[in-house]
């Protein structure tokens, strides 16, 4: 399997993604196959509009469980907030991904 050049956020929280304050994202199991070091494209999920390039710097196993403030803080959202909607895209899911990225261009935002 080749690795992604594209990933999506929902919209909300693409501003967070191209002004890097969001650094990490966490996916499941169908969305863990990004490659460290690649160059991704930012693409809103709702209407597929480009906001910005990143680097993956890794991929890590995450269980829902271990989701604490750090993560929080590098999702850019309060605790609860993040782990609502954790639970709300990926229901029932305890082994997760979590995907460390930056910034490297935010011209289309």
């Amino acid at each position: 399997m080749t690795a992604p050049t594209q990933i999506t956020f929902f919209e909300f929280l693409t501003p967070l993604v191209a002004s890097g304050l969001k650094t990490i994202t966490i996916r499941d199991a169908s969305e863990n196959h990004y490659l460290p070091g690649s160059q991704v494209e930012v693409f809103t999920l709702e209407n597929h509009i480009k906001v910005c390039d990143i680097i993956i710097l890794a991929v890590e196993p995450l269980a829902f469980d271990d989701i604490n403030e750090f993560h929080a803080t590098q999702e850019s959202l309060p605790l609860v907030e993040l782990k609502q909607l954790i639970q709300t895209v990926y229901p029932n899911q305890q082994a997760l991904f979590m995907i460390s990225f930056k910034l490297i261009d935010a011209s289309y935002s």
